[in-house]
């Protein structure tokens, strides 16, 4: 183990899941209108399948207007769309889009007065693609419908036939470690569009934010002194696998150690690296990225004077930690 350039600290990551232990999840965090909004099921799939297929490095993504950032706002287009029938969330009318076309009409939505040239949703013409391209798969293979794809997979995740199987057509969900695919997962079983027979197979959802989070805390730990100091500068790299891959390996062990679920495990991590811990540090700096703060508003805190993994947290006590930074790479997998 010692060889690999990122290992897995299992007891930092069984310290971290006592802390699990003891939180719960704000009930209206399952309240929310992207989960609730009434619709039929197919508008809803639909809109859940496009909105996370184009869900990768949203660093840009801003409406000034709402005062939302990121996937609140792709959460809040979706929405809209699917409470107006729009044809965008329609596979055959999207199938027989150009890249042009369609480049126009996103920019336009994602645009706080409509006008393209103030859309702050960057690699347009890749994303544009990504849903011509599952749009053409839908039609082609399930009659365009998503509900026909779930359906194929009688409720497993795993599997020939299984819903990670299934996804794997599309390019926008062919991530080896299904980062989207679980998304996708996780967004219908919070909406109780579907019922899953085997979680166990679940993979925990990882992203940049996650990453980061889980180097400072210190559940993973970077062994090979050249990555570590991309990981500090934050240089762009490759591949991010060796991190990505422990950090996934680590959330599987404070599931365990926590008794919360492997799904779970993205509620926890990506609300609190979007705020708690990103350039500024709850710990050090006494207050969060975002206000209101988006971990408080997940997790049922008893205070949030102070990040709860305060003294666990290695980056808490030690600035090497703390500096970490993502990896910085190009990719449409997060």
């Amino acid at each position: 183990m010692k060889n690999k350039k990122v290992v897995v600290d299992a007891k930092q990551c069984a310290n971290i899941a006592r802390i699990l232990q003891k939180l719960n999840f704000r009930s209206s965090f399952l309240k929310r209108e992207y989960l609730t909004f009434e619709s039929d099921k197919e508008t809803k799939l639909r809109a859940y399948f496009y909105s996370v297929a184009i869900c990768h490095q949203t660093r840009t993504l801003a409406s000034k207007k709402l005062g939302i950032v990121g996937w609140d706002y792709l959460e809040r287009v979706y929405v809209d769309l699917a409470k107006g029938r729009s044809k965008l969330l329609d596979p055959e009318f999207l199938s027989n889009q150009t890249t042009d076309q369609l480049t126009l009409e996103l920019a336009k939505f994602f645009s706080d007065n409509g006008n393209p040239q103030n859309c702050t949703l960057d690699r347009l013409p890749e994303r544009a693609n990504l849903i011509i391209d599952a749009s053409q798969k839908l039609v082609k293979n399930h009659k365009g419908s998503v509900s026909d794809l779930i359906s194929a997979s009688s409720g497993n995740i795993e599997g020939n036939k299984g819903m990670y199987d299934l996804l794997d057509e599309f390019e926008a969900y062919s991530d080896p470690l299904r980062k989207k695919s679980g998304v996708f997962i996780k967004f219908m079983s919070d909406a109780k569009l579907i019922e899953i027979n085997d979680p166990e197979n679940f993979i925990p959802i990882m992203d940049y934010h996650m990453q980061r989070v889980l180097l400072r805390l210190g559940c993973i730990v970077v062994n090979d002194q050249q990555l570590l100091s991309a990981l500090r500068n934050k240089e762009p790299l490759k591949s991010d696998a060796h991190t990505r891959s422990s950090s996934i390996e680590a959330l599987r062990i404070i599931a365990n150690e926590s008794g919360h679920t492997l799904m779970s495990m993205n509620d926890f991590f990506y609300p609190l690296g979007r705020s708690c811990c990103k350039e500024k540090t709850l710990c050090k700096d006494g207050v969060c990225n975002k206000d209101p703060c988006t971990f408080n508003l997940v997790v049922d805190l008893p205070s949030h004077n102070d990040c709860i993994f305060n003294g666990t947290c290695k980056g808490s006590k030690d600035e090497n930690y703390r500096n970490l930074w993502e990896p910085m790479v190009d990719t449409n997998y997060y």
